[in-house]
Protein backbone atom coordinates (compact mmCIF):
# COMPACT_ATOMS: atom_id res chain seq x y z
CA UNK A 1 0.00 0.00 0.00
CA UNK A 2 3.26 2.22 0.82
CA UNK A 3 4.04 2.82 -2.74
CA UNK A 4 0.62 3.76 -3.83
CA UNK A 5 0.45 6.64 -1.36
CA UNK A 6 3.69 7.47 -2.18
CA UNK A 7 2.84 9.67 -5.25
CA UNK A 8 -0.17 11.85 -2.83
CA UNK A 9 2.36 12.50 -0.90
CA UNK A 10 4.85 13.64 -3.08
CA UNK A 11 2.65 15.33 -5.48
CA UNK A 12 2.06 18.76 -3.30
CA UNK A 13 5.31 19.12 -2.61
CA UNK A 14 6.41 19.42 -5.99
CA UNK A 15 3.44 21.99 -6.82
CA UNK A 16 4.51 23.95 -3.70
CA UNK A 17 8.15 24.07 -5.12
CA UNK A 18 7.67 24.75 -9.23
CA UNK A 19 5.06 27.50 -7.85
CA UNK A 20 6.50 31.03 -8.19
CA UNK A 21 5.37 34.02 -6.48
CA UNK A 22 3.90 36.56 -9.26
CA UNK A 23 5.30 40.08 -9.70
CA UNK A 24 2.84 42.90 -8.76
CA UNK A 25 2.66 45.33 -11.69
CA UNK A 26 3.32 48.93 -10.09
CA UNK A 27 -0.19 51.40 -9.44
CA UNK A 28 -0.56 54.97 -10.79
CA UNK A 29 -1.76 57.89 -8.45
CA UNK A 30 -5.37 58.18 -9.15
CA UNK A 31 -6.07 61.60 -7.85
CA UNK A 32 -4.36 63.80 -10.71
CA UNK A 33 -5.23 64.20 -14.18
CA UNK A 34 -1.62 64.07 -15.93
CA UNK A 35 -0.63 66.83 -18.55
CA UNK A 36 2.11 64.85 -20.35
CA UNK A 37 3.98 67.49 -22.68
CA UNK A 38 4.16 65.42 -26.13
CA UNK A 39 7.80 65.55 -27.21
CA UNK A 40 8.23 68.48 -25.37
CA UNK A 41 5.96 71.69 -25.68
CA UNK A 42 6.38 71.05 -29.18
CA UNK A 43 3.79 73.46 -30.29
CA UNK A 44 6.66 76.22 -29.31
CA UNK A 45 9.48 74.96 -29.65
CA UNK A 46 11.28 72.16 -31.80
CA UNK A 47 10.55 68.68 -30.61
CA UNK A 48 12.70 66.42 -28.51
CA UNK A 49 14.99 69.11 -27.45
CA UNK A 50 15.95 70.44 -24.48
CA UNK A 51 14.45 73.89 -24.87
CA UNK A 52 11.24 72.32 -25.38
CA UNK A 53 11.72 69.97 -22.45
CA UNK A 54 12.87 73.31 -20.62
CA UNK A 55 9.57 74.95 -21.80
CA UNK A 56 7.06 72.17 -20.77
CA UNK A 57 8.41 71.94 -17.53
CA UNK A 58 8.31 76.15 -17.23
CA UNK A 59 4.30 75.34 -18.35
CA UNK A 60 3.51 73.06 -15.37
CA UNK A 61 3.40 69.59 -17.24
CA UNK A 62 3.59 66.78 -14.85
CA UNK A 63 6.08 64.31 -17.20
CA UNK A 64 7.61 65.12 -20.54
CA UNK A 65 7.68 62.70 -23.35
CA UNK A 66 10.95 61.41 -24.69
CA UNK A 67 10.90 59.02 -27.79
CA UNK A 68 14.19 56.44 -28.25
CA UNK A 69 15.97 55.44 -30.62
CA UNK A 70 19.61 53.39 -30.33
CA UNK A 71 21.94 54.32 -32.57
CA UNK A 72 24.27 51.95 -34.48
CA UNK A 73 27.05 53.02 -31.58
CA UNK A 74 24.12 51.79 -28.98
CA UNK A 75 23.51 55.79 -28.02
CA UNK A 76 19.90 56.39 -26.41
CA UNK A 77 18.59 59.13 -28.22
CA UNK A 78 15.29 61.22 -28.10
CA UNK A 79 13.77 61.56 -31.23
CA UNK A 80 10.68 60.65 -32.66
CA UNK A 81 11.19 59.36 -36.19
CA UNK A 82 13.31 56.01 -36.95
CA UNK A 83 13.94 57.27 -40.66
CA UNK A 84 15.56 60.61 -40.76
CA UNK A 85 16.81 62.46 -43.87
CA UNK A 86 20.99 63.77 -43.57
CA UNK A 87 22.57 65.60 -46.16
CA UNK A 88 19.97 64.87 -48.66
CA UNK A 89 19.80 60.57 -48.36
CA UNK A 90 17.40 59.21 -46.12
CA UNK A 91 18.95 56.83 -43.26
CA UNK A 92 17.38 54.84 -40.29
CA UNK A 93 18.91 56.02 -36.93
CA UNK A 94 20.17 52.58 -35.74
CA UNK A 95 22.58 53.01 -39.23
CA UNK A 96 23.66 56.04 -37.64
CA UNK A 97 25.99 56.97 -35.25
CA UNK A 98 26.02 59.42 -32.47
CA UNK A 99 28.38 61.83 -34.68
CA UNK A 100 26.02 61.20 -37.82
CA UNK A 101 23.23 62.12 -36.12
CA UNK A 102 25.20 65.92 -35.91
CA UNK A 103 24.13 66.53 -39.12
CA UNK A 104 20.74 66.45 -38.34
CA UNK A 105 18.80 69.71 -37.44
CA UNK A 106 15.99 68.99 -35.36
CA UNK A 107 14.97 73.45 -35.40
CA UNK A 108 15.85 73.69 -38.94
CA UNK A 109 12.84 71.45 -39.74
CA UNK A 110 10.50 73.27 -36.83
CA UNK A 111 11.80 77.00 -38.16
CA UNK A 112 10.89 75.97 -41.89
CA UNK A 113 7.41 74.56 -40.62
CA UNK A 114 6.99 77.25 -37.84
CA UNK A 115 7.91 80.83 -39.17
CA UNK A 116 5.96 82.32 -36.59
CA UNK A 117 7.90 80.79 -33.75
CA UNK A 118 10.70 80.43 -35.40
CA UNK A 119 14.40 81.25 -33.76
CA UNK A 120 17.75 81.47 -35.30
CA UNK A 121 18.96 79.88 -32.21
CA UNK A 122 17.17 76.75 -32.57
CA UNK A 123 19.56 76.63 -35.93
CA UNK A 124 22.47 75.03 -33.79
CA UNK A 125 20.47 72.61 -31.75
CA UNK A 126 20.95 69.08 -32.11
CA UNK A 127 19.52 65.69 -31.41
CA UNK A 128 19.96 65.16 -27.50
CA UNK A 129 21.00 61.73 -25.95
CA UNK A 130 19.09 60.00 -23.38
CA UNK A 131 22.31 60.96 -21.32
CA UNK A 132 22.22 64.46 -21.89
CA UNK A 133 18.88 64.99 -21.06
CA UNK A 134 19.03 63.03 -17.91
CA UNK A 135 21.92 65.05 -16.86
CA UNK A 136 20.49 68.44 -17.66
CA UNK A 137 17.25 67.62 -15.48
CA UNK A 138 18.19 64.69 -13.31
CA UNK A 139 15.11 64.38 -10.75
CA UNK A 140 13.42 67.76 -11.41
CA UNK A 141 11.25 66.69 -13.57
CA UNK A 142 8.87 62.98 -14.71
CA UNK A 143 10.43 61.13 -17.57
CA UNK A 144 7.60 59.52 -20.05
CA UNK A 145 10.01 57.30 -21.98
CA UNK A 146 8.36 55.41 -25.21
CA UNK A 147 10.87 52.83 -26.49
CA UNK A 148 11.01 53.08 -30.21
CA UNK A 149 11.63 50.45 -33.04
CA UNK A 150 13.21 47.73 -30.95
CA UNK A 151 13.42 45.26 -32.57
CA UNK A 152 16.22 47.40 -35.00
CA UNK A 153 18.47 47.61 -31.81
CA UNK A 154 18.17 44.92 -29.69
CA UNK A 155 19.55 45.80 -26.06
CA UNK A 156 17.32 49.10 -25.83
CA UNK A 157 15.57 47.64 -22.71
CA UNK A 158 18.61 47.05 -20.57
CA UNK A 159 20.57 50.33 -21.39
CA UNK A 160 17.72 52.09 -20.52
CA UNK A 161 16.89 50.05 -17.20
CA UNK A 162 20.83 51.08 -16.61
CA UNK A 163 21.24 54.15 -17.66
CA UNK A 164 17.64 55.24 -15.43
CA UNK A 165 19.22 53.02 -12.19
CA UNK A 166 22.37 55.24 -12.73
CA UNK A 167 20.27 58.46 -12.15
CA UNK A 168 18.32 57.36 -9.34
CA UNK A 169 15.25 57.21 -10.88
CA UNK A 170 13.40 53.89 -10.65
CA UNK A 171 12.28 52.50 -7.14
CA UNK A 172 11.47 55.88 -5.41
CA UNK A 173 8.86 56.56 -2.97
CA UNK A 174 7.51 60.21 -4.73
CA UNK A 175 3.94 61.23 -5.06
CA UNK A 176 4.38 60.33 -8.93
CA UNK A 177 6.58 57.77 -10.23
CA UNK A 178 9.97 59.44 -11.89
CA UNK A 179 9.90 57.17 -14.99
CA UNK A 180 6.84 55.68 -17.16
CA UNK A 181 8.03 53.92 -19.94
CA UNK A 182 5.42 53.47 -23.05
CA UNK A 183 5.40 51.22 -26.04
CA UNK A 184 4.00 49.73 -29.06
CA UNK A 185 5.72 46.79 -28.55
CA UNK A 186 4.72 44.24 -26.19
CA UNK A 187 7.80 41.83 -26.05
CA UNK A 188 9.79 45.25 -25.58
CA UNK A 189 7.39 46.04 -22.57
CA UNK A 190 7.71 42.73 -21.27
CA UNK A 191 11.65 42.84 -21.23
CA UNK A 192 11.17 46.58 -18.99
CA UNK A 193 8.82 44.40 -16.73
CA UNK A 194 11.55 41.25 -16.37
CA UNK A 195 14.46 43.79 -15.89
CA UNK A 196 12.66 46.29 -13.55
CA UNK A 197 8.62 45.41 -12.44
CA UNK A 198 8.79 48.78 -10.11
CA UNK A 199 8.37 50.61 -13.69
CA UNK A 200 4.89 51.81 -14.45
CA UNK A 201 4.30 50.67 -18.33
CA UNK A 202 1.67 52.03 -20.89
CA UNK A 203 0.62 49.75 -23.99
CA UNK A 204 0.21 51.77 -27.02
CA UNK A 205 -2.62 51.38 -29.43
CA UNK A 206 -2.78 53.92 -32.42
CA UNK A 207 -5.51 54.44 -34.83
CA UNK A 208 -4.72 50.79 -36.69
CA UNK A 209 -6.23 49.69 -33.75
CA UNK A 210 -10.16 48.43 -34.25
CA UNK A 211 -10.65 47.81 -30.30
CA UNK A 212 -9.12 46.67 -27.21
CA UNK A 213 -10.61 43.59 -26.73
CA UNK A 214 -11.77 41.94 -23.21
CA UNK A 215 -8.92 39.45 -23.75
CA UNK A 216 -6.24 42.08 -24.49
CA UNK A 217 -7.32 43.71 -21.45
CA UNK A 218 -6.79 40.74 -19.24
CA UNK A 219 -3.54 40.06 -21.03
CA UNK A 220 -2.60 43.87 -19.55
CA UNK A 221 -2.95 43.48 -16.12
CA UNK A 222 -0.11 41.03 -15.91
CA UNK A 223 2.54 43.53 -16.62
CA UNK A 224 0.59 47.27 -17.67
CA UNK A 225 -0.55 49.87 -15.30
CA UNK A 226 -2.02 51.08 -18.38
CA UNK A 227 -2.68 52.32 -21.93
CA UNK A 228 -2.03 55.06 -24.55
CA UNK A 229 -4.45 55.11 -26.93
CA UNK A 230 -5.19 57.64 -30.15
CA UNK A 231 -8.06 59.96 -28.80
CA UNK A 232 -10.21 59.45 -32.11
CA UNK A 233 -10.32 55.74 -30.38
CA UNK A 234 -11.34 56.94 -27.15
CA UNK A 235 -14.73 56.41 -26.04
CA UNK A 236 -16.42 56.37 -22.03
CA UNK A 237 -17.64 53.16 -22.76
CA UNK A 238 -13.43 52.78 -23.49
CA UNK A 239 -12.40 54.17 -20.51
CA UNK A 240 -14.91 52.66 -17.84
CA UNK A 241 -13.92 49.15 -19.24
CA UNK A 242 -10.34 49.59 -18.45
CA UNK A 243 -10.95 51.62 -15.38
CA UNK A 244 -12.85 48.33 -14.23
CA UNK A 245 -9.36 46.23 -14.79
CA UNK A 246 -7.30 48.58 -12.90
CA UNK A 247 -5.86 50.25 -16.32
CA UNK A 248 -5.30 53.92 -15.90
CA UNK A 249 -5.95 55.47 -20.08
CA UNK A 250 -3.57 58.19 -21.49
CA UNK A 251 -5.39 59.05 -24.71
CA UNK A 252 -2.52 61.09 -27.60
CA UNK A 253 -2.62 63.48 -29.17
CA UNK A 254 -5.07 66.27 -27.63
CA UNK A 255 -4.25 70.12 -28.30
CA UNK A 256 -7.78 71.89 -28.21
CA UNK A 257 -9.25 73.14 -25.17
CA UNK A 258 -12.34 71.44 -25.99
CA UNK A 259 -10.84 68.26 -26.62
CA UNK A 260 -8.92 68.30 -23.50
CA UNK A 261 -12.24 69.22 -21.55
CA UNK A 262 -13.75 66.29 -23.09
CA UNK A 263 -11.33 63.85 -21.83
CA UNK A 264 -11.37 64.62 -18.18
CA UNK A 265 -15.45 64.68 -18.45
CA UNK A 266 -15.45 61.37 -19.74
CA UNK A 267 -12.53 60.30 -16.65
CA UNK A 268 -9.16 59.67 -18.78
CA UNK A 269 -6.37 59.89 -16.59
CA UNK A 270 -4.65 62.27 -18.74
CA UNK A 271 -3.22 63.34 -22.05
CA UNK A 272 -0.54 63.56 -24.64
CA UNK A 273 -0.39 67.32 -25.57
CA UNK A 274 1.84 69.35 -27.72
CA UNK A 275 0.38 72.52 -25.34
CA UNK A 276 0.89 71.57 -21.91
CA UNK A 277 0.10 75.37 -20.98
CA UNK A 278 -2.95 74.62 -22.86
CA UNK A 279 -3.79 71.75 -20.92
CA UNK A 280 -2.64 73.30 -17.36
CA UNK A 281 -5.41 75.88 -18.06
CA UNK A 282 -7.82 73.45 -19.02
CA UNK A 283 -7.15 71.22 -15.86
CA UNK A 284 -7.29 74.00 -13.71
CA UNK A 285 -10.85 75.19 -14.71
CA UNK A 286 -11.94 72.14 -14.80
CA UNK A 287 -11.36 71.92 -11.02
CA UNK A 288 -12.33 74.85 -10.13
CA UNK A 289 -15.59 73.84 -11.40
CA UNK A 290 -15.84 69.98 -10.05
Amino acid sequence: MLHKLIPLIILPFILVSCTTPSVERPTLPTEDFLIIAHRGASAYAPAHTIPAYELADHMGADYIELDLHMTQDKKLVALHDGDIVVNGVKHSVASLTHEDLQAFSPGAIFNAQNPTRSSPAYEDLRVPTLEEVLQHFEDEVNYYIEIKSPARTPGMEEALVQQLREHDLIDRSDDHPKVIIQSFDADSLHKVFELEPSIPLIALYGKKTASISDREISRLKTYASGVGVDAQLVTAKLIERLHEADLHIHPFVVNEADALRDMMEMGANGVFTDNPDIGVEVRESFEDEN
